[in-house]
This record gives structure tokens, sequence and C-alpha cells, in this order.
């Protein structure tokens, strides 16, 4: 990573896409192998690899943990690659990608904008080779500044951060706030009973659906109906499982609304 820390600001911007649900058989090993994957796309090795457990978590330099074959040490829950910001900062990373295929179900990618020479073109092959790979049921995709807490956010909860500039906390705005923790319960529910294959977490500019979502009643029709015949965004299909749906972020606070009224969110403010 560069030197330049101060590039790395508050109010920098964070890509995420985040799948929840997911028809490709997927272990610990399994993910790994993605997140290899990931890897090779980023262009940068990971400084530090994370692993969880049902009662024990740890954090390995990259390297050493390829060394020791860590993930054949102990069942594992959750394995996750970090960049630091810079050499000395531990507790920032620029960019974070992770996977938990059972509790706390969860695919996930935040890239800081300034960490790569082209975000956006990374986050086409990303998510292609997602797409490809897990045959995604549920996911989303979305940008907010560093501030907000991206990570917390994608678990339905809050977090915040210290800002260098003027020595404040920052957090996200309140109703965003609400919203996360109102997705909290669904998250932490066994994947069996979360039923993300058929309810949207909520609106974003980018949503991967599946049959189960698109075959959902809304004002009388089929979702992807409704959807075609009012314009409201495109959508076109991936694959067998994946339907894209994406929708102008001008659009999401109407459509939303509409959304919710219908009970096809889990978030309902």
């Amino acid at each position: 990573m560069s030197e330049d820390f101060e590039r790395y600001t508050e109010t920098n911007i964070v890509g995420s896409l985040v799948i929840y649900e997911w028809a490709a058989e997927l272990d610990i090993f399994r993910a790994r192998d993605i997140l290899d994957k990931l890897v090779e796309i980023i262009g940068l090795q990971p400084d530090i690899a994370t692993v969880v457990g049902d009662s024990h978590a740890k954090d390995y330099i990259y390297r050493n943990f390829i060394k020791r074959d860590v993930l054949h040490k102990r069942e594992w829950q959750t394995l996750g690659y970090l960049w630091k910001r810079r050499p000395d900062t531990l507790s920032d990373f620029a960019i974070d990608i992770a996977c938990s295929p059972d509790s706390f179900r969860c695919f996930e990618i935040h890239i800081d904008r300034a960490a790569l020479p082209d975000p956006d073109g990374t986050a086409q092959n990303i998510a292609r080779l997602v797409c490809d790979v897990l045959q995604p049921v549920y996911g989303i995709g979305l940008s907010m500044p560093y501030f907000w807490g991206p990570r917390a956010f994608a678990h339905g909860s809050v977090s915040s951060r210290f800002a260098t500039g003027d020595r404040t906390v920052y957090g996200p705005p309140s109703a965003m706030k609400e919203q996360s923790f109102a997705f909290g319960p669904t998250f932490r529910a066994e994947s069996a009973r979360r039923q993300l294959d058929q309810n949207l977490r909520d609106l974003y500019p980018f949503n991967l659906l599946s049959k189960g979502h698109l075959d959902r009643r809304i004002e009388g029709k089929r979702l992807a109906h409704w959807i075609e015949e009012n314009s409201f965004g495109v959508i076109r299909k991936l694959s067998a499982i994946t339907w894209q749906w994406d929708v102008p972020p001008r659009d999401v606070p109407t459509i939303r609304r509409r959304l919710i009224d219908a009970g096809l969110t889990v978030v309902k403010q």
C-alpha cells in the first residue's frame, strides 16, 4: 500500500458488495479459494489474514497464515483478508474481504476507492467472479463514506470513527443507524430463518435477486413485471439463479417506500 496516509480520510468512499445467500456449495476451504481469486483481481497481497471460530479468533501476518496452513488447525467459521492503510497502522484497513459460510452467513468485499488505480474496473471484475462462483441468491452493492462503517452496516450494526481533522467522532446518519439495526436480528439468525431468498434487506443501487424475490407480488403484479412496467431501473438475468437489478440512486427512496408498503423488505423505515 502507498505510504501516503493523507489520502485515506474519514470521507473516503468505500464500495461494498455483500452476498447474504448463495446457491453454490461453500465451506471454509472453498471460501479461501474464492478469496484467493479476489486477491489476484485486486493485484495486491493482503497484509493480514483473520480467522474466527466458535470461541476463538486470531489475526496472522498473511505470509505466516499461508506458511502455517492455519485453516487445517481447527474448525473456523470465518476467514478474512485485510490490507493495511500503511505499514504501522493496524486498526484501519483500505481493503477488507471475508466469508462466513455458515453462522452469520455472509460473503463481503469492502474497498476504499483510493486504494486502487482503477476501482470501477476492479469492482466489475470482482462482481463478475462472485456471481459466477457463488451463484448469489441475494446480495447488495452500495457505496458510503468510510466513517459510516461499511462493514458494520453489512452486519446490521453500527460503528463510528475518530476524525483526525477536528478530533471528533463521526458515524452514519441517524436514519441509517436505525435501518442497520433493523436488519441486525435477521443477519444474526440461522440461514434457514432469514428468508432472504424471498425478502430484500432494503433497496440499494445494486441488487442481486433470485426467482423467489421476482415472484413476490406487489401492487397486483410479480415484482419482475412491476419493475419493468414502471421502468424502475434495469433488471437483467445473469444466470439461472441470479438477476441483477440496478436502480438509479435518485429513484431509490421512492421505489423503496413502495417495496416497504408491500411487505417485501426486512427494513420497514
